[in-house]
C-alpha cells in the first residue's frame, strides 16, 4: 500500500511541477508579447522622426524618400475622401 501512496504522491507533485511550469511558460509569453510591443511602438516613433526630417527637407535614402511619398500620397487621398464625406453631408 505504501507503494501505491508514494505513486500518487510523485504523480501529484508531477502534476503541480507542470502546473508551476505552465504558469511560468504564460508569464514568460506574457513579457515577450510586451517587449515586442515595445518594439513596434519605438519603430513607430523613428518612423515619425524620419517623416518629420522628410518633411523638413533633410535628405533621406532612397527607400526612406519613397516611403515618405507614399505616405503623402495616402494623406491626399485621405483628405479628397473627407472632403468627399462632407460635400455627401452638405
Amino acid at each position: 500500500m505504501t507503494g501505491f501512496i508514494d505513486k500518487v504522491g510523485n504523480l501529484a507533485k508531477k502534476a503541480a511541477d507542470k502546473t508551476g511550469d505552465m504558469v511560468e511558460i504564460g508569464m514568460l509569453n506574457s513579457k515577450i508579447g510586451a517587449q515586442r510591443q515595445n518594439i513596434s511602438s519605438m519603430k513607430e516613433r523613428m518612423g515619425g522622426i524620419v517623416f518629420e526630417q522628410f518633411r523638413q527637407g533633410i535628405e533621406l535614402s532612397e527607400e526612406l524618400t519613397q516611403f515618405c511619398q507614399q505616405i503623402e500620397e495616402i494623406e491626399a487621398a485621405i483628405t479628397k475622401m473627407q472632403k468627399d464625406i462632407q460635400d455627401l453631408k452638405e
